[in-house]
C-alpha cells in the first residue's frame, strides 16, 4: 500500500475513534469472528467423515455435527449484530462526514470558489465518498476482508504446508495471476473516475437547469430547448461511452481470471485425488485438504484483491481529504472588532489583480470613506467597481497596498467579526426557497422579529405580504411547498434589499441590484433605500447615476482607476469629465 492509502485510513479512522470509538470495537470483534469461521468448515467436516468411514459411533457423530452447526449459527450471527450495529454508525457517519464538506465548502476562500480546478475537486470529492468507494461503509469492508484474510490464511498455511508443500505452491501461482487482473480492472476503475467529473458536471447542470422553472421562460422564449437537449444529449453520451469502455475491459480480464481458476480446481483436485488413491491421505484429510486449498486460494486472493481494493478506494475517498485541505491564502487575524458604529474606511494604493491572471482590475486606488457618509460609485461595465466592493468584504485580499477600518489593516481583524460590519445586496443577489421571515432574518437571527412588520412597510413589501395566506411565513418558491410563491423580479428585490437593512450593519452596499430596472424605478427604490439606511456608511455601486444626487460623495471608475471624485456639484461642472458627460447623458431620467 502506498502513502496515500495509509494517509486517509488514518484520516478516517481518526475521525472515527474521535466521534464513535464503539465502532472500532464492534469492527474488531466482527474481524475476529470472520477469521475464525472458515476453520469450522475446515477441521469439523475432516473428522465427521473419517467416523462415518471408521468406527461409526453415533454419539460422536452427533456431538461433532452438532458442534459444527452450533458454532457456525453462533459465529455468523454474532458477525451479522456487530456489522448491523456499525451499519446504522456508517450512516450517522455518512452524515457527518458530508456536514464536514458542506462546511468547508462554505468556509474555504472565495475565490476557490471561482476557480475551475476546487469545482472539478469538490465533484470529485462528492464522487470519491459516493458509489465510487461507499465512503466508510467500503472502506470497512475492505478492512474488515484484509484482516480477517490474513489471520485465516496464517491458519490455513499450517495446515496445507504440513500436508502437501506442492499443493501451496500451485494455490500460489494462482492468485498471482489472479492478483495481476485485479490490478488492472482496478487500474481501469481509477483511469474512468479521473476522467468523469467534467463530463458529470456538465451533464447534471443541463439536467438541472433543464427541470427548473425559473429557466423555463427563457427557454420557451428562445426555443433553447432543442438545444439544452442535445448538450444534455452529448454529455450522457460521453459518459455512456466512458464506461462501456470501463465494462469492456473489465469484461476481458474477468474471462481471463475464470480461466485461471478454472485451471486451478482441476490441478487441485487431480493431485489430491492421486494422493487419496495410493492412501497417502485418508478421505477426511481429502475433504480437509480441498476445502483448505479452496479457503487458501480464496483467502489469499480475497486479501490481495481487498488490498488493491482498498488501495483504489482510498484514492477515490482521498479527494475527499484533498479537498478538505485546501489552503486558504487569506490572511485572517485574531484582532476583535471594537465598537465599529461609525467605522473609517480608507484604501490606501490598493492594486488587485485575480488569482492566475497578471492583468490589474483596480490600480492605485485612494479613497476614504467617513463615517456615516454615503458615497455613489459609478463607471462603466467593466471599470472595476464590483472588485471594489469584493475587496471590502474580503472575498478576496488586495494585490498591493491595504484596506484599513479606522486606522487598523482589515486583514488583522478577526474575519468573521468584521463581516458583521457588511450588509450587502449584489447584482446577482440570491433568495433562497425558505420562508419570507427566513430570507428577512437571516443575517441577524437575534433580533427582535417584532421589527420584522415596520421593516416590510418601510421596504414596499407589507401589502404583497399581507395578501399572502400564510403571511411573512410563505414559502419563497415551490420546491417544498405548491403555495410557495415565485416573486416578481421588483419584489425579490425589495426582499434583498429589506434583509440586508435587517441585518443592522454599519456599512450598507447595493452594488447594482436593480440593474435589471428601467432608470426612473431604480432612482425610486435607490431613494427609498437611502431614507432606510439613515445614518449608517452607504455605498451605492451602479452604471447608472440613481443614487448621485442624494450621496455625499462619488467616485467614478474608469480603466480600472479613481478617475474621478468629489460631490456631484463638483464633478458635474469640470469641463469633459466622465461623470459629467454621463449625467448630461442621463439627465432626463433625474432632473
Amino acid at each position: 500500500m502506498n502513502k496515500k492509502t495509509w494517509k486517509t485510513v488514518g484520516y478516517f479512522y481518526r475521525e472515527v475513534c474521535k466521534e464513535k470509538p464503539v465502532y472500532i470495537v464492534f469492527l474488531l470483534f466482527a474481524i475476529l469472528l470472520m477469521a475464525i469461521l472458515p476453520f469450522v468448515n475446515i477441521l469439523f467436516p475432516r473428522y465427521i467423515i473419517d467416523e462415518l468411514l471408521g468406527q461409526r459411533r453415533v454419539e460422536v457423530l452427533a456431538r461433532l455435527v452438532v458442534a459444527m452447526v452450533i458454532l457456525n449459527w453462533a459465529i455468523q450471527g454474532l458477525i451479522t449484530i456487530f456489522e448491523r450495529e456499525n451499519y446504522k454508525l456508517d450512516h450517522w457517519f455518512e452524515q457527518y462526514f458530508d456536514k464536514k464538506f458542506v462546511l468547508r465548502s462554505m468556509e474555504m476562500d472565495f475565490e476557490h470558489t471561482e476557480n475551475p480546478e476546487v469545482l472539478n475537486q469538490s465533484n470529485k470529492a462528492r464522487d470519491g465518498m459516493g458509489w465510487y468507494s461507499g465512503g466508510l461503509l467500503g472502506l470497512s469492508n475492505c478492512f474488515k476482508e484484509i484482516v480477517a484474510s490474513f489471520i485465516t490464511l496464517l491458519g490455513v498455511m499450517v495446515i496445507i504446508a504440513g500436508a502437501s508443500p506442492l499443493l501451496f505452491i500451485i494455490a500460489l501461482l494462482s492468485v498471482a495471476g489472479g492478483s495481476y487482473i485485479v490490478s488492472k480492472m482496478n487500474g481501469l476503475e481509477i483511469a474512468t473516475f479521473n476522467k468523469g467529473p467534467q463530463i458529470n458536471r456538465a451533464f447534471w447542470y443541463i439536467h438541472d437547469i433543464l427541470g427548473e422553472s425559473r429557466y423555463g421562460k427563457d427557454i420557451r422564449l428562445y426555443g433553447a430547448k432543442r438545444m439544452l437537449t442535445r448538450k444534455g444529449e452529448e454529455s450522457f453520451r460521453g459518459l455512456y461511452h466512458l464506461f462501456k469502455e470501463l465494462e469492456d475491459g473489465k469484461r476481458k480480464w474477468g474471462c481471463l481470471s475464470a480461466v485461471i481458476a478454472m485451471c486451478e480446481g482441476i490441478g487441485i483436485y487431480l493431485y489430491l485425488g492421486y494422493l487419496a488413491v495410493i492412501e497417502k491421505i485418508t478421505i477426511g484429510q481429502f475433504t480437509m485438504l480441498i476445502t483448505s486449498a479452496i479457503a487458501f486460494r480464496t483467502g489469499l486472493q480475497n486479501m490481495i484483491t481487498q488490498l488493491q481494493e482498498l488501495e483504489k478506494k482510498t484514492g477515490f475517498m482521498g479527494e475527499y481529504i484533498t479537498f478538505m485541505e485546501y489552503k486558504d491564502a487569506m490572511v485572517k487575524g485574531h484582532r476583535k472588532v471594537p465598537d465599529m458604529s461609525h467605522p473609517r474606511i480608507e484604501f490606501k494604493n490598493v492594486s488587485f489583480c485575480y488569482p492566475r491572471t497578471e492583468q490589474y482590475v483596480l490600480k492605485n486606488i485612494d479613497l476614504t470613506i467617513e463615517p456615516g457618509e454615503h458615497l455613489s460609485v459609478v463607471g462603466l461595465n467593466g471599470a472595476g467597481k464590483t472588485t471594489f466592493i469584493k475587496l471590502l468584504c474580503r472575498m478576496y485580499d488586495v494585490t498591493e497596498g491595504e484596506i484599513l477600518v479606522n486606522g487598523v489593516n482589515i486583514q488583522e481583524y478577526e474575519y468573521d467579526q468584521y463581516m458583521k460590519l457588511l450588509s450587502v445586496v449584489f447584482q446577482d443577489f440570491k433568495l433562497f426557497s425558505m420562508s419570507i421571515r427566513d430570507n428577512l432574518r437571516m443575517g441577524n437571527w437575534e433580533k427582535e422579529a417584532e421589527y420584522l412588520e415596520v421593516l416590510c412597510e418601510l421596504s414596499g413589501i407589507k401589502e404583497k405580504v399581507d395578501s399572502l395566506p400564510n403571511g411573512l411565513d410563505t414559502l419563497i418558491f415551490k420546491y417544498f411547498d405548491e403555495e410557495g410563491i415565485e416573486p416578481s423580479g421588483g419584489e425579490q428585490q425589495k426582499i434583498a434589499i429589506a434583509r440586508a437593512i435587517y441585518k443592522d450593519a454599519p456599512v450598507v452596499v447595493l452594488d447594482e441590484p436593480t440593474a435589471a430596472l428601467d432608470p426612473v424605478a431604480e432612482y425610486e427604490i435607490y431613494k427609498q433605500f437611502d431614507r432606510l439606511v439613515g445614518g449608517k456608511t452607504a455605498v451605492y455601486i451602479s452604471h447608472r447615476l440613481s443614487s448621485c444626487k442624494f450621496c455625499d460623495k462619488i467616485a467614478v471608475f474608469a480603466e480600472h482607476t479613481l478617475a474621478e471624485y468629489g460631490t456631484h456639484d463638483e464633478l458635474v461642472k469640470q469641463p469633459e469629465g466622465i461623470y459629467a458627460e454621463m449625467f448630461q447623458a442621463q439627465a432626463q431620467y433625474y432632473v
